[in-house]
């Protein structure tokens, strides 16, 4: 894998996967990162000192990407601090209480569907049309996603991320058609159920029964995901080898998305279901 650009912003690389994300750039090359926080200063200036750790240079970016000033503005600032944006990666998520509760919920907050939206879609649409001016030597933009909570409706309590989510794999699209002749790719990445990140804030019942429904056999590689495996795909993304690659959903879920929910389990085991 080469990857041949030098500039990186990661929103929301305070933590979890965009700090993965970070990181992982950093690996594989990347020579400056700008490293953006809301309100976790102390956290992002760890994520800062492992990507220094692996040789990259880095600044720090503050700013609540749900005001949409501030979506472009943090932009501008970090292209300003590192010369160039070549590559811009958003993978902010805001805390599970901010945006989590049943759609039928008799107190379900507009603010919190709102917010989706605005911390989502919208961010993604300013950020990435503002990145995209540095990018006319090419680059590449990438947004995680949750597609399939996008394309179902079980998951109850994200009511609003998965409308904000669907927008956002729509806004990648029209963008890749725009950015094409410039070079540059526009894709979505789509985590399944991870071991990580947003999963950490959800009661331990709740991931006990996701790893019990990876591990038997909904997930046909048997686990659930890894906010490395998500971060490994992102760079291939942001690889010379993806240079013809664009207006996609990767699903990094092992295969979930594959599976049948009108059959049982047992029927499409291999050796049952045949």
């Amino acid at each position: 894998m080469q990857i041949k650009f030098d500039t990186a912003l990661i929103t929301g690389s305070s933590r979890g996967l965009g700090r993965q994300i970070a990181v992982k750039l950093a690996t594989e090359g990347v020579k400056k990162i700008a490293i953006h926080y809301r309100t976790g200063k102390s956290a992002a200036e760890t994520t800062l000192s492992l990507i220094e750790g692996y040789g990259a240079s880095g600044v720090l970016v503050q700013g609540d990407v749900a005001d949409a000033a501030v979506a472009q503005s943090l932009v501008n600032e970090a292209a300003q601090k590192l010369g160039g944006c070549d590559i811009f990666v958003q993978s902010v998520c805001p805390p599970l209480g901010e945006i989590y509760q049943h759609v039928m919920a008799t107190e379900l907050s507009l603010q919190k569907w709102q917010l989706a939206f605005d911390t989502q879609a919208r961010a993604f649409f300013l950020g990435a049309r503002t990145a995209a001016k540095f990018m006319r030597g090419g680059g590449r933009i990438i947004a995680l996603s949750y597609t399939q909570g996008a394309k179902t409706g079980g998951w109850q309590p994200w009511v609003g991320m998965g409308p904000a989510k669907a927008a956002m794999d729509s806004i990648a699209r029209y963008f890749a058609v725009a950015l094409g002749r410039f070079g540059v790719t526009v894709n979505t990445v789509s985590p399944g159920m991870s071991d990580g990140g947003l999963m950490l804030q959800t009661p331990q019942e709740f991931q006990n029964v996701i790893k019990e429904w990876a591990e038997s056999g909904w997930t046909p590689m048997g686990r659930r995901g890894t906010l490395q495996d998500s971060a490994d795909i992102c760079a291939l993304l942001c690889s010379d080898e993806a240079r013809f690659f664009t207006g996609h959903a990767l699903s990094v879920d092992g295969g979930s998305s594959l599976m049948n929910s009108d059959f049982p389990l047992a029927l499409q085991l291999p050796g049952i279901g045949a």
